[in-house]
């Protein structure tokens, strides 16, 4: 594997070269659907004991397909290297404040750790990055595709083994696509940056054109599991289980994201230096982000619980009590007159239980008022997603 050194850092880069003919080659199913041996949030919340990671190229035996889109976006070209070789910005202030990189480390690469006197850094935002470090003692990665004793397929696991699996791999810090709003508190706890010294020395809080959902369904879309030649519009395992449709799981992202937003705001606003910072322009910016996730929500459960015709279904105000409650939640912060850090913790547990409280309501089918209403307004996919 290629590297590129600067100072005391290498970066470990994967070489893209012959990768597209070794997908391209192929057309069974990938290797996951065999079994070859028994195994034996804050800021990003995939982030845990770093010596875990694995690195891209682990996953690239199984899924060929998924890596080699991969190589096709912004975040394989999210390069942390930039961040040693440039004598200003972001990163030369940060760096100057702290003496190192390690928060830009902790969105713009994985697996960072010290090998023979360097830290190594597999640069750019990647599998492990989205779907937790995969690897170590207790680890998902031997764990995850094993459907059963010997070669049980995919098509014959039990249903005990199934939810035994899951409860490991999610366990061992696995984000899997079913669980949605974790996917969301993962992206987001990136996309919004709260961190007091990353903002002193210049980085957005927020960046104003991020949303889930057209980057879902432009070049971060790589739904290949169940067939390496065909990108699927929704996560395939989830799709086969749930018997959820793409539109279902939108609905679902236009909520959760709101709520995500909600929570990862209310940890960085906890994670501040102290209850005095909480009335300064970091803190404002991040309730402003939790105002408007907050009034999003309100504009979604009013079109929800609107009887329009009695072709388009109508929610209760019991269906949607827990975004009424998340919203009500903003309104009780809003009104303190000197809110704490503490005050945010407390909120954002409720939130994050409010959004489990949703979840085990809905799976989207009922959510259909959203569509006329706000996908139209979602704007294009972002990118291309590979299209064999």
């Amino acid at each position: 594997m290629p590297e590129f050194s600067a100072g005391k850092l290498t970066f470990l880069t994967a070489p893209a070269c012959c990768l597209i003919t070794v997908w391209a080659a192929s057309t069974r199913l990938p290797a996951s659907e065999e079994v070859t041996g028994q195994a034996t949030s804050r800021a990003p919340v995939s982030q845990g004991d770093r010596s875990a990671f694995v690195g891209a190229r682990t996953c690239l035996g199984c899924h060929r397909s998924e890596y080699v889109s991969w190589l096709r976006t912004a975040h394989y070209n999210n390069r942390v290297d930039r961040f040693e070789t440039t004598e200003t910005g972001i990163s030369s202030r940060y760096r100057k404040l702290t003496g190192n990189l390690n928060l830009c480390y902790r969105c713009h690469s994985v697996s960072a750790d010290e090998r023979f006197g360097r830290t190594m850094v597999e640069s750019g935002t990647s599998c492990e990055s989205c779907h937790g470090a995969a690897g170590g003692k207790s680890g998902w990665l031997n764990r995850h595709a094993v459907y059963g004793p010997n070669v049980t397929r995919l098509s014959q696991e039990t249903p005990e083994n199934f939810a035994e699996r899951i409860a490991f791999c999610e366990g061992a810090g696995m984000v899997r696509s079913g669980r949605q709003y974790k996917v969301a508190m993962n992206c987001l706890s990136c996309h919004i940056a709260g961190n007091t010294v990353l903002f002193e020395a210049g980085h957005k809080v927020h960046f104003d054109n991020f949303s889930l959902i057209p980057y879902m369904l432009g070049e971060v879309r790589h739904n290949f599991h169940l067939n390496q030649r065909h990108n699927a519009q929704a996560p395939t395992l989830d799709t086969r289980r749930r018997s959820l449709s793409q539109i279902h799981r939108i609905r679902l992202y236009l909520i959760v994201e709101q709520l995500a937003r909600m929570e990862v705001a209310l940890n960085y606003l906890t994670e501040l230096p102290s209850d005095d910072a909480m009335g300064d322009q970091l803190a404002d910016s991040l309730t402003g982000i939790f105002s408007d996730a907050a009034e999003e929500l309100e504009e979604f459960t009013d079109v929800l619980v609107e009887e329009i015709s009695p072709e388009r279904e109508s929610l209760s105000e019991e269906e949607i009590d827990p975004l009424r409650k998340a919203i009500a939640e903003f309104e009780q912060f809003k009104e303190l007159e000197s809110p704490t850090r503490a005050h945010a913790s407390a909120a954002a547990q409720h939130i994050s239980a409010l959004a489990a409280e949703f979840l085990a309501r809905h799976d989207g089918r009922k959510l259909g008022a959203l569509d006329t209403e706000f996908l139209d307004y979602l704007g294009e996919p972002v990118g291309e997603a590979l299209e064999p």
